[in-house]
């Protein structure tokens, strides 16, 4: 009798575990499908103008109109002439944003240029992160009106040797290109 019971609460804890497992699995899918969403790439040749458009990884905009965005190389043969980030949305949803963002190739960062993100550097040497301005880049703000603006690209490393770029303004606008957006914009 006592052998029924145990097996018995086995078998209940075996379908609850696994019950719990799919269920997991099914989330971590929902997930990484919304995050993969990727903007229509006639739509962003026909609204940027770029001729030869390569997909970099999708980016998160902080202090930016619009929050999930998409990155992409414009190339001129084999180099990259300039970065494009667009809604995620655009050509997929009709409510997507026209607006994008084109950075240029750009110089590296002087010391005093640096200098301005001392407090931010700060905040990722507290969380043991690795983290430097390395350029200054020019870009373009393009939405019923064109908006010049400076960018600061800030390369971050972990503990575990992840690396990533982000850019960065004056004034607080982010644009993060996470770990899969580092190698194309290693030397950018």
């Amino acid at each position: 009798m006592t052998k029924r019971i145990i097996i018995g609460g086995l078998v209940v804890l075996l379908v609850v575990a696994t019950f719990l497992q799919v269920r997991e699995i099914i989330r971590a899918y929902n997930i990484a499908y919304q995050e993969e969403i990727v903007p229509e790439a006639t739509r962003v040749r026909s609204l940027t103008g770029a001729e030869s458009l390569k997909g970099i990884s999708r980016v998160t905009g902080e202090n930016t109109l619009v929050e999930a965005l998409y990155g992409y190389k414009n190339m001129d043969d084999q180099d990259i002439e300039s970065v494009l980030v667009v809604d995620r949305n655009l050509g997929i949803q009709p409510k997507a944003s026209d607006a994008y963002y084109e950075i240029f190739p750009g110089r590296e960062a002087t010391e005093e240029e640096a200098a301005q993100f001392e407090s931010l550097i700060a905040e990722f040497d507290e969380q043991q992160l690795f983290a430097q301005v390395i350029s200054t880049h020019e870009a373009r703000y393009v939405t019923s009106r064109e908006e010049e603006i400076t960018f600061y690209k800030v390369f971050v490393r972990d503990v575990d040797t992840n690396e990533y770029v982000f850019f960065i303004t004056e004034d607080g606008m982010k644009l993060d290109f996470h770990t899969r957006g580092f190698l194309p914009l290693r030397y950018f």
